[in-house]
């Protein structure tokens, strides 16, 4: 008989357990970093931003999608960040020591464009 399966880890909980997994619970929000800026800038800036700090190249620790989007935990300089994206929602959330240079990396990108 196999154990049953946490409730954060089903839909529409799943994200938490994600959370939960990785040490993400007590995350910050990318969004209230850069409060002025809306949820498209966010999702639009957010990959050049991620190159910019050099954390492009880190890898997944676990996802979950589905058609119209889904949820990503990622390592990026040793941190977790957990993306959420699809077509209703877009949100980052990491600790404070990763998302300071993040956002400071998405103000100088957007400060750079023309």
């Amino acid at each position: 008989m196999t154990e049953p399966a946490d409730p954060e880890d089903q839909y529409p909980l799943y994200p938490r357990g994600m959370l939960r997994r990785h040490g993400l619970l007590e995350a910050h929000d990318l969004a209230d970093y850069l409060p002025d800026w809306s949820e498209t800038q966010l999702r639009e800036g957010f990959w050049p931003g991620l190159d910019a700090i050099g954390g492009s190249g880190e890898f997944v620790l676990e996802q979950n999608l589905g058609l119209d989007g889904g949820e990503t935990v990622l390592r990026v300089h040793g941190l977790p960040l957990l993306l959420s994206d699809d077509i209703w929602n877009f949100q980052v959330l990491a600790p404070p020591e990763l998302l300071r240079p993040l956002a400071e990396a998405l103000r100088a990108l957007r400060k750079r464009r023309p």
